[in-house]
């Protein structure tokens, strides 16, 4: 990560129009805290957490591209499209098979018509 974590935090807080006395009471901070937040290369994980909730930001993305979170995040994303491609090909499956059904209640209908034709025409 590039840019140090307390000025991620700045600029993400300045552009939500926030004072550090307004971001401060939002994170039970002093004005002089915040300044110190600022100038942090590094951050708590726990006041992290604070900080996003508040802000409504996901600041740990700025870590996704820095190993060893690249490599995890990686991984989840390839398990995760592995889920999506079984759950997409179970709902292919299932369309071909409502699609046959389709046909065959179709056919039915229309063997059933011809059978109701000719029991009528029994009767007559």
């Amino acid at each position: 990560m590039g840019e140090k974590i307390g000025q991620i935090i700045k600029r993400v807080a300045t552009s939500k129009g926030l004072s550090q006395s307004q971001f401060g009471e939002k994170i039970n901070r002093t004005k002089q805290a915040v300044a110190g937040i600022y100038k942090r290369s590094t951050i708590d994980i726990e006041l992290l957490k604070v900080i996003s909730v508040q802000l409504d930001h996901d600041f740990l993305e700025y870590y996704y591209e820095s190993e060893p979170f690249k490599t995890f995040r990686d991984l989840k994303e390839s398990k995760w499209a592995q889920k999506v491609n079984i759950l997409e090909n179970e709902l292919a499956s299932r369309d071909k098979l409502i699609e046959k059904n389709e046909e065959i209640l179709l056919l039915q209908r229309k063997y059933i018509a011809e059978l109701e034709e000719k029991l009528s025409k029994r009767g007559a």
